[in-house]
């Protein structure tokens, strides 16, 4: 037993909070896949005693469970999940994990052969190691739309959405998208309105909602955006009627976000160490700034040696709308591990800083969100590029071997699903792929 594992939290470095926080998840892991073969090796034997309905109702009362935990408990510990159970032994996956898997692949359309079966969970599994299970669940829910929407799947669908079924005009590809709108006016004078429309408008709504919803920034430390969500899609709304009016005036996506003047010089903006001042006399780190200008046009101004202006360059350091769109195909999103937005919420990032000559192409740029983007920046988590894909090698500090990561999150269905045709259903009384597999 290490030292470090002995002493109390209050005398441990900061390195080694960390490593004990890293440990003892792990220990957690471990230690519920015990738990679990536990569980598994009871229900076997059919030793609950005398009193209790069930193995669940016996873990529940023993171990101080509601009945929706202890039964979940219980088909995770006697269902055929290999491969989740491994992960969860090796300490890689949480408890949670395992639920959500558990939940997810029992609930599995009957068609699915074993090999489907065993590549559904391997998928789920590898992205729980980089994931939180709330990205694990919003995966799952896009696998089991997939699923549902299999277009060789010709049988019909008892559970298709009643309303959809009503618009027999956008029955085939050709007909005309069904889009309603109604709108009344109140008496206090309010506009209201209500409608739904076809999937490629509310793609094209979306896209100008997200950026114009965007909180406004702070007006001084502590002072956010006072607006609820709903409030600034309203105010967005309003925007989008207005702009509508003049229609050369409608934003594009991905458009040059504003512009700062900020006086510095190379040598101060390559050292992260030193302090830059803005035009509005306010003061922030270089790295701050390096992190700002990642998704900001540069205009770098040539001074003499009494500070006047000898030149002004022009803007060469963002990335084309060509080059959004090619990183929205490469990425589909963050790249970070495990993080699952879309390309829209994503900034260019510079792999090598263009402040240190890196270029404004492909194969120096990687896609990040916000909080990820501010990750990268100020944490001593790296990006490298390896034959088009982008890699994370985290921090020593989480990772001592710094093994190069690659996000899972936003991989399309697994290769063995994407059949042609969908295999023969199974009689109602046939064993789960699981139970097959095993």
């Amino acid at each position: 037993m290490s030292a470090t594992t002995t002493l109390p939290a209050w005398q441990l470095p900061d390195r080694d909070l960390t490593t004990r926080l890293l440990a003892t998840q792990r220990q957690q892991n471990i230690a519920y896949a015990e738990q679990l073969e536990t569980i598994r090796e009871l229900d076997s034997r059919g030793t609950v005693p005398e009193g209790y309905s069930s193995t669940a109702a016996y873990l529940a009362t023993i171990l101080h469970l509601t009945p929706r935990e202890a039964r979940s408990r219980l088909a995770q510990a006697t269902g055929s999940l290999p491969l989740t159970g491994k992960a969860l032994t090796a300490g890689e996956i949480t408890a949670q994990h395992a639920a959500v898997i558990a939940e997810f692949l029992a609930a599995a359309p009957r068609w699915l052969t074993p090999e489907d079966y065993t590549v559904a969970e391997d998928t789920l599994v590898t992205l729980a190691q980089q994931a939180n299970p709330s990205t694990v669940r919003r995966a799952a829910t896009r696998l089991k739309i997939y699923w549902d929407n299999d277009p060789s799947d010709d049988e019909p669908d008892s559970d298709a959405d009643p309303d959809a079924a009503s618009g027999s005009s956008s029955a085939s590809g050709s007909a005309r998208p069904w889009r309603e709108f109604r709108w009344h006016w109140t008496r206090a004078g309010r506009f209201r309105f209500t409608g739904n429309v076809d999937q490629e408008t509310g793609t094209l709504i979306e896209q100008l909602l997200v950026p114009l919803a965007a909180p406004d920034p702070a007006t001084a430390p502590g002072t956010p955006d006072p607006r609820t969500p709903a409030e600034r899609h309203g105010d967005a709304v309003a925007a989008i009627v207005d702009l509508a009016a003049r229609t050369p005036d409608l934003p594009t996506k991905a458009g040059e976000r504003a512009v700062a003047t900020v006086t510095v010089s190379l040598e101060t903006l390559q050292n992260a160490a030193k302090t830059v001042f803005t035009d509005d006399e306010s003061v922030l780190p270089a790295s701050h700034l390096r992190r700002i200008l990642c998704d900001a046009k540069v205009y770098p101004a040539v001074l003499g040696t009494e500070g006047q202006v000898l030149d002004m360059g022009r803007a060469t350091r963002t990335a084309t709308n060509a080059q959004r769109r090619a990183l929205a195909v490469r990425d589909r999103g963050c790249t970070f591990p495990g993080c699952d937005r879309g390309p829209k919420w994503t900034t260019p990032h510079h792999v090598v800083h263009w402040s240190d000559g890196g270029p404004t192409d492909l194969g120096n740029l990687a896609s990040c969100c916000e909080r990820h983007h501010r990750l990268l920046h100020h944490s001593g988590w790296r990006i490298t590029i390896r034959n088009g894909v982008v890699y994370w090698i985290p921090p020593s500090i989480l990772d001592p071997e710094q093994k190069p990561l690659r996000n899972t999150a936003h991989n399309p269905p697994p290769e063995p699903l994407r059949s042609s045709r969908k295999p023969a259903r199974r009689p109602a009384s046939a064993p789960p792929p699981s139970a097959a597999a095993s």
